[in-house]
């Protein structure tokens, strides 16, 4: 039977962790507006969070956190990964915005999709930090008939914010039919890409923040 306190604390933490734009988050709603392959997206996303986080609370996290070159490696890289994704948004728009005809969605195909879902759930080392190592660390301090709870609560999370990340892209394509929303998205992914990736390096590599 699971613990509705460890579900509701995994829940919680969960949604913290998950709720923020991140280059999967982007991407998901970049092709959430294109409307094609939505359910087999929303299926790897899921997916590669319950692989995550059952590592992680299977003692992953633990043995990863006792190594602190291991994290200040991962903060890096995900800095790193973000800011390639923050150049990419940035030069997609100050470029010429092609808008695609968003109520037939574009020739993109399946293989693309799970491919590119893929790489943005498994090789993303935020979601390695997130998922896997935090989640997992935190699992370590519960009560053991509170962790598969904790679990389930942080896999809820997961579930509840792509889904609401794909149905709310839904709602508001008919507003990127103009080009300027499509700069508009890109230049605050942009934004957000670059700001997490010094927030990344600041957390967990321990930078003292500037005093004004």
């Amino acid at each position: 039977m699971l613990s509705a306190s460890g579900y509701l604390q995994g829940l919680t933490l969960g949604m913290g962790l998950i709720i923020a734009i991140g280059p999967k988050d982007a991407y998901v709603i970049r092709q959430s507006l294109l409307g094609r392959h939505l359910l087999v997206m929303m299926g790897i996303c899921v997916g590669a969070d319950i692989v995550l986080i059952a590592l992680g609370t299977l003692g992953l996290g633990t043995v990863v956190a006792r190594h602190e070159w291991v994290m200040q490696a991962a903060a890096i890289g995900g800095a790193l990964f973000l800011c390639w994704h923050g150049l990419a948004a940035l030069r997609s728009a100050l470029g010429e915005i092609a808008v695609p005809d968003l109520s037939s969605g574009v020739d993109v195909s399946l293989r693309q999709v799970i491919n590119a879902t893929c790489v943005m759930s498994f090789l993303n080392p935020l979601a390695l930090l997130d998922s896997g190592l935090l989640i997992g660390v935190i699992s370590g301090t519960k009560p053991e008939h509170e962790r598969l709870g904790f679990a389930v609560g942080a896999i809820s999370a997961s579930v509840i914010w792509f889904g609401l990340l794909i149905g709310g892209a839904r709602m508001i394509a008919p507003l990127f039919r103009m080009p300027v929303m499509w700069k508009v998205l890109d230049l605050t992914i942009a934004a957000i890409m670059f700001v997490m990736a010094v927030v990344t390096v600041r957390s967990v590599l321990g930078v003292a923040p500037v005093s004004g």
